[in-house]
């Protein structure tokens, strides 16, 4: 997949669907799907690079995705003074129709775009007719009787409705970073070795806690238990990070990219009296975990 910020952009007969897409959500994907039947076309995803006010996904983590999706082009482009000061006209003309070589064009009904968000799909309604690209326009997709939105999603995070968000995602939330070196304690104290992640400032990450938790590598795919949080047990100031604990597997991952899917909420994150009181309940989180894929028969 091809990644582009700075204008100009050099592209020539794309299929390209425009938003935020912070999540690639549900509602996101009607927008994707409708372009990847254009197989004779690139495949471009548009979004705008904003000040990160917390996002259910890191710029790293869309990208990833959004190829998982099939996207040939993804384009991040920064919302800076010159674009926020585009006429709708300017803008389609210029960089979507010009630079980005748009013949087809998907976005959401509520769509809104150029100076003082004075362009709706009314505008590019007009403009398909005159000009002869193809548009399409979704309404907002629904799940439980209302609409799948990212400030949806982020509350069901925050909530711990770690299931429900997955579902309105259309897979399983996932962290998606380098393993690092932690302190060793888990593999030579408890003898529960882990992959330590930090995530990046501004991901919303699920109340700190336990969770049934299943891991993509290179290797393959591996059920596993990851802990969010601070490990209060272990002495000293911890930072936020992310310890996944995975079955059957003794390879290496350190600086390796892993991809960690959060499946069902275990437990909160607690202090426990010693090391051997965490190594106890560690084993019981992983049995509860093993549990929980052999009963729902996740694939």
């Amino acid at each position: 997949m091809i990644v582009l910020e700075k204008m100009p952009y050099r592209l020539e007969h794309t299929a390209i669907c425009i938003g935020k897409f912070d999540g690639l959500h549900c509602g996101h994907r009607v927008l994707i799907d409708s372009i990847r039947q254009y197989e004779n076309k690139q495949k471009v995803l548009f979004t705008f690079s904003f000040p990160d006010t917390g996002s259910i996904y890191s710029e790293q983590e869309k990208r990833f995705l959004a190829e998982k999706l099939g996207i040939d082009v993804y384009i991040n482009c920064p919302f800076d003074d010159r674009l926020s000061h585009m006429s709708p006209g300017e803008f389609l003309d210029q960089v979507l129709r010009g630079q980005c070589g748009a013949d087809v064009i998907s976005v959401g009904e509520d769509f809104r775009f150029g100076f003082g968000r004075s362009g709706d799909v009314n505008f590019l309604r007009g403009r398909s007719e005159r000009d002869g690209f193809t548009l399409h326009v979704f309404p907002k997709k629904e799940m439980y009787g209302e609409p799948v939105s990212s400030t949806r999603i982020r509350k069901l995070l925050g909530d711990g409705e770690i299931e429900k968000a997955g579902e309105l995602l259309g897979q399983p939330y996932f962290i998606y970073e380098t393993v690092c070196h932690g302190n060793q304690i888990a593999r030579a104290m408890l003898d529960m070795p882990t992959a330590n992640q930090i995530p990046p400032p501004g991901k919303i990450l699920p109340p700190f806690g336990v969770y049934a938790s299943r891991v993509r590598t290179k290797y393959g795919v591996y059920d596993s238990v990851t802990n969010i949080g601070r490990k209060p047990t272990i002495p000293g100031e911890n930072a936020a990070g992310v310890e996944t604990h995975i079955f059957e597997f003794d390879s290496d991952l350190y600086g390796t990219k892993l991809c960690v899917e959060l499946y069902a909420f275990l437990r909160r994150e607690q202090k426990f009296s010693g090391l051997d009181a965490l190594r106890e309940q560690m084993k019981t989180d992983k049995e509860r975990c093993a549990a929980y894929f052999r009963t729902r028969g996740v694939q």
